[in-house]
């Protein structure tokens, strides 16, 4: 990547960045908009050290290996895997942690309350805030627009309306599927964030499971048909292939033991049959299962393929 730094202001990059134990990539880019930062990076492994903001962070990971702790209030520290596209919502004030075991496409957004009250008011004419966490999950559009902005910024090409449009595009998606607020929730379509919360946790806890639309639809409180519906509107996405995303996801994860058969990983991802889900996997990752394991085998083993 031959990078490009853009700093308009260096003491709040330096606020933003906080807890980070390790320096900079040389090769970083920086863009500071109007109520809102971004940092995109090829990151190398890196330590986060316990921090908060007083923003709201939006972190993306592309191709991740991560840990994450955070704590809610006073309570003890949670604490979370995962391997993959990962997507994290921090609210201001939050006390959280991070550990990149291995070298990833990081995109960091950074939005002040300011800028979500503003979205707030021009896209519903309310001013209630209440974004709630969420932790190494996936979020496919939230991905899509981290991609599309790191790779402007890899072209030299992020211009300011750029940055501004999709920045705007991110805060109302994530006032629309993140916000506990009853105002702001009563004035968006779609399934709204309490339902939209509700049936991620869901699928997140019964991955090997049924997780069929008329299941799904049920924990909704909604129809088969208006589920679909609403869940195509809220995420982009069907609910089959969100479910199918999320187990290979899974899978993912639980390939990186060597001692867990194929077959197994199968089944407790919620496939039918272990070809089902080489199939399935093979569409979304493009390697088989098999493939998955030996090349990430070989990443944590380098020395072992000349041994």
């Amino acid at each position: 990547m031959a990078g490009k730094k853009f700093t308009t202001a260096a003491n709040d990059k330096r606020v933003k960045l906080v807890g980070l134990d390790d320096p900079l990539p040389s090769n970083y880019f920086w863009f500071e908009g109007d109520g809102y930062s971004i940092y995109a990076a090829e990151q190398p492994q890196s330590t986060w050290r316990e921090h908060t903001h007083d923003c709201a962070q939006i972190a993306v990971g592309l191709e991740a290996r991560v840990r994450m702790e955070w704590r809610t209030g006073a309570k003890s520290p949670d604490r979370r895997d995962a391997i993959g596209n990962v997507v994290s919502v921090i609210p201001p004030g939050e006390p959280h942690r991070t550990l990149w075991h291995r070298r990833a496409t990081l995109v960091f957004i950074f939005l002040t309350r300011d800028f979500l009250a503003s979205t707030a008011r021009r896209t519903s004419q309310q001013t209630c805030i209440d974004l709630q966490p969420a932790h190494l999950m996936r979020d496919p559009l939230i991905e899509d627009l981290a991609r599309a902005l790191y790779h402007e910024c890899e072209a030299h090409d992020l211009s300011r309306f750029y940055a501004d449009s999709m920045t705007t595009v991110l805060a109302t998606y994530l006032l629309r599927n993140y916000n506990a607020s009853p105002e702001v929730c009563d004035s968006f379509s779609g399934l709204g964030p309490a339902r939209t919360r509700r049936v991620r946790e869901y699928i997140e806890k019964s991955l090997e499971h049924d997780l069929s639309i008329d299941a799904l639809a049920k924990v909704a409180g909604l129809s088969p048909t208006y589920f679909a519906d609403l869940f195509r509107q809220t995420t982009g996405f069907t609910p089959h292939q969100y479910v199918c995303s999320r187990r290979a996801d899974r899978a993912r994860e639980l390939l990186t033991h060597p001692d867990l058969p194929i077959a197994e990983v199968a089944h407790r991802c919620g496939f039918t049959s272990q070809s089902q889900f080489t199939t399935v996997f093979n569409r979304l990752t493009g390697v088989t299962p098999g493939r998955f394991r030996a090349e990430h085998a070989r990443h944590d083993n380098p020395l072992s393929a000349t041994t």
